[in-house]
């Protein structure tokens, strides 16, 4: 594929300035006094609402309208926009109009504790994630980019009263730190052997040899630490469920989205010569984190820690689709323009998605004060409108046909069935295969993970009273919730516009058809076939053919029967239980930590009472990043112990030095 150019346009250029004035605004809220915290709040999510809106607008007229090209540029700084980028500040402004719509009700229960700070940060967040896209060059990417860390560092730390809060901030702090350097050598190394730092100038760059393998590395661990892909995830399950439902609604929905962005600036346009080993790490990265994700989230009680593993999962699928595209390519392939597609509606669509079940998430926490799955049961009866809304995105994140989240991995299926027969070798079969399986793997957890989650939480009997003093979400929460179901179902019935999008982010030479996924892939064939409007039609025709079957038969309600006893809440699955088939199948991986003590035990089968305790370890925490923090800390205490702060200690090291110097320039020169 022919490198990006980095393109600009004038009206659209405008139009996304005034996006930023609007943020600008919102930022500024942060300065009215205490008195008029409730004022801040409406004015800097409302400013977010309409920035988003018109960044939302000047995207779609950039990608969809082919305009001609018009820089901006102040000095060393540069603004501009091309089509990998615009398909990303869709993403944003969409996700943006839908989550400050829901913050306008979901933050007030913020009142009196820093709420002014909390719409400020909101603001700046997305004005930072909209400038790190419009960035045209490495010092304004990276001046962004930090921005957008400290500003998603102070909205994870807004409660920061709770020690898991803060705890979880200075862990994300740190990781997202660690990357920021690696994306910074990256850039360093690429701008070095490049006329200049601007994006344009870096993609004539004269890397070559070992250079090339040295920023690939750099720039893959940087940009997959901010994915959260395995093993470098482990910030994501702890900063996501501890920050505010709709700042973890931005975060995993469009945050996580900046780091493909970024990784495919470098890919497209900095490194166009790819070696097979890269295409090969990138797949491998997205399938285990793909399948990892999913078995962790099957396993948790904490919803949002449910949805931020699925986040893993779903990062993980969309790199897979983007290594398979590389992998093609490599090896010679004229369908490596598959996986990008697929990569790209997949983020899409999942960032619509994954927005809906956040805010579903924050409704449920919002109505019940808790955010426990074991605690929950019944709530269809008490909160239906969240019912409803979290039924849809269940059935996305599971990919049930007629939802979005069934296009964007039939293309991804659609991808690694090309890559197997495409290409010809048997190590490329290889991959392909482990993927096949892993991939499988992955989508049948997924089904049970939601399966679990909707059904445990909205079905069957209240586990507690919570459930029983429940209430649903106000107005702002639910049209933000329903505005993003509709967009669910309706990307799921016509796909056309999002893939027609990701086409022509990539300058893609295939042709859709109208009425659903048939493409034409540049004179070779039919390479994608999925009709979800005929799908629809047909499962109509076929629920109407079973009503005028079944409707006339009797039914009789009646209590289940239960060996003679009345069913009660507590002879429900719970969570832990639904989940134990496959925690024993997967028990090698997950290692489960169980504790049984006997409270009471009058008899050994009647008469007692039991405490039983299950904790999942994070195996990647437990064996790869503690070691390392014990290292670390022992390293830390040797050096500390060289720092005497005795003159005569600090003039033996000069001494030293100077006498090691003096004997290598002998020997060396």
């Amino acid at each position: 594929m022919k490198k990006l150019k980095f393109l600009c346009v004038g009206d659209e250029m405008e139009m996304f300035l005034v996006s930023v004035g609007f943020y600008g605004i919102g930022v500024l809220t942060m300065l009215l006094p205490h008195g008029m915290q409730r004022a801040a709040h409406w004015l800097a999510n409302s400013a977010a609402l309409f920035g988003s809106a018109v960044c939302a607008y000047a995207a779609g007229l950039l990608l969809f309208g082919g305009v001609s090209p018009a820089p901006l540029i102040w000095g060393s700084y540069s603004l501009g926009c091309d089509g990998w980028s615009a398909v990303f500040l869709l993403l944003i402004g969409i996700a943006g109009v839908v989550t400050s719509l829901y913050a306008l009700g979901y933050a007030r229960g913020y009142e009196g504790s820093r709420l002014r700070l909390l719409g400020g940060m909101w603001c700046l967040f997305i004005m930072s994630m909209v400038l790190v896209l419009l960035a045209g060059d490495a010092f304004s990417f990276l001046l962004f980019w930090e921005i957008m860390a400290v500003a998603s560092f102070m909205l994870v730390n807004h409660e920061s009263e709770k020690r898991a809060t803060w705890n979880a901030a200075y862990q994300y702090l740190v990781m997202t730190s660690v990357g920021t350097a690696a994306i910074m050598i990256a850039f360093l190394l690429t701008g070095s052997a490049s006329e200049g730092f601007s994006f344009a100038a870096m993609a004539k760059n004269t890397l070559d040899g070992s250079w090339q393998h040295l920023v690939f590395v750099c720039a893959f661990v940087g940009f997959a630490l901010k994915a959260g892909l395995v093993p470098l995830h482990v910030w994501l399950p702890k900063a996501h469920p501890a920050a505010p439902s709709h700042v973890s609604a931005l975060m995993s929905g469009v945050m996580l989205k900046i780091a493909l962005y970024g990784f495919g600036r470098f890919m497209f346009s900095f490194l166009p010569a790819w070696n097979y080993w890269w295409c090969v790490a990138v797949l491998l990265a997205g399938v285990v984190s793909a399948f990892l994700g999913v078995l962790y989230a099957q396993m948790e009680t904490d919803i949002k820690r449910v949805l931020a593993y699925s986040s893993v999962e779903n990062m993980g699928v969309i790199f897979a689709a983007f290594g398979c595209g590389m992998l093609m390519k490599a090896s010679g392939s004229s369908f490596y323009m598959l996986g990008f597609v697929a990569a790209l509606v997949h983020a899409f669509n999942h960032s619509i998605m994954k927005v809906l079940m956040f805010m579903c998430a924050g409704s449920i926490m919002h109505g019940t004060g808790s955010k426990n799955l074991e605690l929950f049961g019944g709530l269809a009866r008490k909160m239906p409108y969240t019912a409803v809304f979290a039924f849809v995105g269940s059935l996305a994140l599971a990919a049930i046909p007629l939802t979005n989240g069934f296009t964007g991995e039939w293309l991804v299926l659609q991808s690694f069935i090309s890559l197997g027969i495409s290409c010809a070798g048997q190590d490329i079969r290889l991959w392909t295969a482990v993927s096949f399986v892993l991939l499988g793997f992955t989508g049948a957890l997924a089904l049970g993970c939601f399966v679990r989650f909707f059904g445990i939480t909205f079905l069957g009997r209240a586990r507690s009273e919570i459930v029983e003093h429940a209430h649903e979400s106000d107005k702002f929460m639910l049209a933000a919730m329903g505005v993003a179901s509709v967009l669910v179902v309706a990307c799921g019935l016509y796909p056309l516009p999002v893939v027609r999008a990701a086409m022509l982010a990539l300058g893609m030479p295939v042709a859709l058809d109208a009425f659903g996924m048939n493409l034409a892939w540049a004179g070779v064939g039919t390479a994608v076939c999925y009709k979800p409007l005929l799908l629809l039609a047909l499962l109509l025709v076929l629920g109407a053919v079973l009503w005028l079957a079944v409707k006339d038969c009797f039914v009789v309600e009646d209590v289940t029967w239960n060996c003679g006893t009345y069913p009660t809440q507590r002879q429900q699955y719970s969570a832990t239980g639904f989940s134990k088939p496959v925690r024993r199948a997967f028990d090698y991986l997950l290692k489960p930590k169980r504790q049984v003590t006997y409270m009471r035990k009058e008899h050994a089968y009647f008469g007692r009472q039991l405490s039983y305790k299950l904790e999942i370890p994070d195996m990647i925490t437990e064996k790869l990043y503690q070691p390392l923090q014990k290292h670390f800390v022992s390293v830390s205490n040797f050096l500390r112990r060289l720092q005497q702060g005795s003159v005569r200690l600090y003039v033996a090291y000069v001494m030293v030095a100077m006498m090691l110097v003096l004997v290598w320039g002998a020997l060396y020169k």
